[in-house]
């Protein structure tokens, strides 16, 4: 694991080198929660970095906030997207400043595999329930994939903020016990693989005709997928 993910400079710093890479990336996380959530509820994205998915989700005209740490980078989206009705604000993910169960939806998406530290994620759980009515969502990368730890594993050797944590499915409900949260149901869903590759605007630098209907098809078909090709984990709890 990284220790530099505990400083604020190195998101900073690291953001501005990666985030309109990731601004480019379609917002996965966005078409998934579409497809299998109330659009009624409103919604919060914790350690949200580049926003996209927030961003996609305010564009269907849904009550959303995205939030991060880092000002820095709250401040560049803000002028790299002036237009975007999104509210962005600086947020804690240990310390909240939403009240109580104010929030039908909160999810994160590659953030907990920052904390090799199991107590930080029991915080970061209790934090994230405490002001989360209904459904409270973490995504994580997943360790059953081994052509994609060891993937990360190569990217390290160029780039620090690939040396992540992944998880097992077993391993994340552990945590999650272990953190004494109550809840009524947890499940582990499947979340990217390669039917991704049906997201991409274009395929072979032509646009991608069918783009529209593979964003509501491909959430969907993540389930049908074994979990050796799963890229990540995604923990839904229902409070």
């Amino acid at each position: 694991m990284n220790n530099e993910f505990n400083h604020d400079t190195y998101w900073s710093d690291t953001w501005i080198k990666h985030i309109e890479s990731y601004l480019a990336v379609p917002p996965r996380a966005g078409y998934w929660i579409t497809s299998h959530f109330p659009v009624s509820l409103s919604i919060l994205e914790i350690a949200g970095g580049s926003c996209r998915d927030s961003r996609y989700l305010v564009s269907q005209d849904l009550d959303v906030i995205g939030s991060d740490f880092d000002q820095k980078t709250l401040d560049y989206l803000a002028k790299r997207y002036p237009e975007s009705p999104l509210l962005m604000q600086k947020e804690d993910a240990f310390s909240l400043s939403f009240a109580n169960k104010s929030i039908g939806l909160s999810f994160s998406n590659g953030f907990w595999v920052l904390f090799e530290n199991n107590q930080q994620i029991y915080s970061l759980i209790h934090e994230q329930a405490r002001i989360t009515e209904k459904y409270m969502i973490s995504l994580v990368h997943n360790i059953e994939n081994i052509k994609l730890v060891n993937q990360f594993k190569e990217c390290t050797k160029l780039d620090s903020l690939y040396d992540i944590r992944f998880f097992h499915r077993e391993e994340l409900l552990e945590i999650i016990n272990e953190s004494g949260l109550k809840y009524k149901s947890i499940v582990m869903r499947k979340f990217g693989g390669p039917i991704d590759k049906l997201l991409t605007p274009k395929i072979k630098g032509i646009k991608n005709p069918i783009q529209t209907i593979t964003k509501k098809i491909v959430p969907h078909v993540y389930d049908y997928q074994p979990w050796t090709v799963t890229e990540r984990i995604a923990c839904v709890i229902e409070l």
